[in-house]
């Protein structure tokens, strides 16, 4: 499924700005609590929305209503953390740390899931990695993280996002069956964990999203592995806990910030020929050409 055509590199170290004092002072005289001491202010100034041509950017808060601002120490260790959550913070988008003299990562997480997500430290196996879970939740995220160093001088750093996910989006031809009240999508292949150093998904992951029935078309998202990916979704209709239909789809094709739509059948309750036409929103990435094999 390889094709270098649509290779890209959606959060690059070295796009991303680290302004020191001497480009542009930070104000660490205001009165809200933590503001006073602070050596570090980390401000979320916009979205990436596209990797390709011209940029297309947006305020955080049409995007998202939760941030998550992590130092990671030398070690991959979590240092600090600061979470906001939109109407709820004065300063969203912009976070401020007192951190000793040293050498950091930092790691900016934006998000509408239903809570805050896990963060864990680096191991032999894996980078440092921020995790997202079946209960609170899997939406549109964006990410960023860089080096930091930190001097005797206050840091002004100034992350710009770029989105983390793929989306599938469903769009039946069928009927949903009349005693059905919920569709449940159980999907493997993606990842709810992120590698905070690639930014690609570290684990293989059994995600679930459940709907109401009228909620169509159904979106769900997931951390691409590497630039081309697959999940295998199962898709369940429900009358209550009473499972009324079920159809696997094997070998969806996924890349991070493109949308995959599948139209077709969804509630046969059996595998058959599904359409596959991929379609990508105009703040997305590039469209995904991929033949469905008639054996589906």
């Amino acid at each position: 499924m390889k094709n270098n055509s649509f290779s890209y590199v959606l959060t690059s170290v070295s796009g991303l700005m680290l302004l020191l004092a001497s480009c542009e002072k930070v104000s660490l005289g205001e009165s809200a609590a933590g503001k006073e001491e602070a050596n570090v202010m980390v401000s979320v100034r916009s979205y990436e929305m596209t990797p390709f041509g011209a940029k297309t950017r947006t305020a955080i808060s049409d995007l998202c209503n939760r941030l998550s601002f992590v130092a990671f120490n030398t070690r991959g260790e979590r240092f600090d953390q600061k979470n906001q959550l939109l109407g709820d913070d004065d300063d969203f988008g912009e976070a401020y740390f007192t951190l000793p003299v040293g050498t950091y990562r930092m790691a900016v997480v934006a998000h509408s899931s239903d809570g805050n997500p896990t963060v864990s430290k680096r191991t032999e196996s894996k980078n440092e990695s921020i995790s997202f879970t079946n209960a609170k939740g899997f939406t549109d995220t964006f990410f960023a993280s860089q080096p930091l160093t930190v001097g005797e001088e206050p840091v002004n750093l100034t992350m710009n996002l770029s989105r983390v996910v793929a989306m599938i989006r469903f769009v039946n031809t069928d009927a949903i069956p009349a005693n059905a009240d919920s569709v449940r999508f159980y999907y493997e292949g993606g990842s709810g964990s992120l590698d905070v150093v690639t930014s690609y998904g570290n684990v293989n992951s059994k995600q679930t999203m459940w709907f109401d029935k009228a909620a169509t078309p159904y979106e769900i998202y997931t951390i691409p592995h590497t630039e081309n990916d697959e999940i295998d979704v199962t898709i369940g209709t429900y009358r209550g806990t009473d499972l009324v239909t079920s159809k696997e789809i094997p070998g969806i094709p996924i890349r991070r910030n493109c949308i995959t739509t599948c139209t077709g059948r969804l509630f046969d309750g059996k595998v058959s020929k599904v359409t596959f036409t991929i379609t990508v929103n105009p703040t997305w990435g590039t469209p995904i050409n991929y033949p469905i094999p008639n054996t589906l």
